[in-house]
């Protein structure tokens, strides 16, 4: 079982690791597709495994795998207790031999309040779950996606609330504001070590207004948040400095990063990404509003994220009538992205159904993950 500590006898070091003839860069290379729970297993294997497996290295071996698998989960609406249904996109081959994608429910995930009660993020294969809603949480759970075991991490030092913003600098989760305690605005976790630390905080508190929804994105050093009017940018090496940057429109509808670039959808300038050299959105070209509105994409209620290097929107579309019991088809567009000069192009490289779900359902958070 993962976590439990084998016996004694079981484990002779002065018996030779039956990986010890081998490279270590082939031995980290097999470790990348172990779940991150054995880590505690193979620790006691050897002094060989115990030292690669907490070796920074692995970390950021990790950390670069394509992020390659999407995870979204739906939020059940009129029920006194909300339950979450997580589904992942998998591409499938149709009887043309054509690749169609579809989502597939994820029947080992567990479900519980805390999913939904929770800021959360990715990292790696890992989902953490981090914080409260309105009242204010120090509880930490992480959510292993290769093997769908769930385990409560190290509490923050500080309570907070939906209003933090949540961001992943170089490995590491930031938790910025959403409390009342001004001498520790940030904390980070670091989820090779397990334990949290004191980060640098702006000078003022950090409490979002947002319009509807918590739109954040990590890029670089910098950690994005979408508040009206401006977005906000937390910037981790100048010493947590808070910088704004101007939005074209008030409303933002979606945001993702995509291959180290800042991607977000305006309700009138449409597709944009951010040149953060220069501080100026761009349109990406060839992916215009009409390209997009011809799909009836529903913006207001869609997600957006990365998949294999391309752009993968999801969103609902509602069908049956009062005669029928309605149900929701989950449309999905995937955009391939390529440069031109020193602009973005888009191609709508594939769009079709994924799902179908009773109407009941809602869109609540979706995930990128590695492996």
């Amino acid at each position: 079982m993962a976590g439990k500590r084998p016996r004694e006898d079981d484990n002779d070091p002065s018996l030779p690791s039956p990986f010890s003839w081998l490279p270590d860069e082939l031995v980290l290379q097999c470790l990348l597709h172990v779940p991150k729970t054995y880590d505690l297993n193979l620790s006691y294997v050897s002094k060989t495994l115990r030292s690669l497996v907490r070796s920074p290295e692995l970390l950021r071996l990790r950390s670069s795998l394509p992020k390659n698998s999407i995870y979204v989960y739906f939020r059940g609406k009129k029920t006194l207790k909300p339950k979450q249904y997580w589904f992942t996109l998998r591409p499938i081959q149709s009887s043309k031999r054509e690749i169609e994608y579809q989502l597939i429910p994820v029947s080992n995930f567990p479900s519980h309040p805390f999913m939904y009660n929770s800021s959360a993020v990715a990292v790696g294969s890992e989902i953490f779950f981090v914080g409260g809603l309105s009242e204010p949480s120090s509880d930490l759970w992480i959510l292993d996606t290769r093997s769908g075991e769930l385990a409560q991490g190290p509490s923050m030092k500080v309570a907070r609330t939906c209003d933090s913003v949540v961001g992943v600098i170089n490995g590491k989760i930031h938790m910025i504001g959403g409390c009342l305690n001004k001498k520790i605005q940030v904390e980070v976790y670091d989820p090779k070590k397990r334990s949290w630390t004191v980060g640098e905080g702006p000078d003022e508190r950090f409490r979002l207004r947002l319009m509807t929804t918590q739109l954040t994105a990590s890029l670089g050093w910098n950690v994005y948040s979408a508040e009206t009017a401006k977005i906000n940018v937390y910037n981790a090496r100048q010493g947590g400095r808070l910088e704004t940057v101007k939005m074209p429109s008030d409303v933002v509808w979606c945001m993702c990063v995509v291959a180290d670039l800042l991607y977000v959808y305006y309700f009138r300038e449409g597709l944009m990404w951010l040149d953060a050299k220069s501080k100026i959105w761009k349109r990406v070209v060839g992916v215009g509003c009409n390209d997009l509105k011809a799909l009836d994409v529903k913006f207001h209620d869609a997600v957006m994220a990365e998949y294999n290097g391309k752009l993968a929107i999801l969103w609902p579309e509602a069908e049956g009538n009062h005669l029928v019991k309605p149900k929701i088809r989950i449309r999905c567009a995937l955009i391939a992205l390529d440069w031109v000069g020193d602009g973005m192009r888009g191609r709508i490289e594939w769009s079709g159904t994924v799902a179908e779900m009773p109407d009941n359902y809602s869109f609540h958070k979706i995930f990128v993950v590695s492996g």
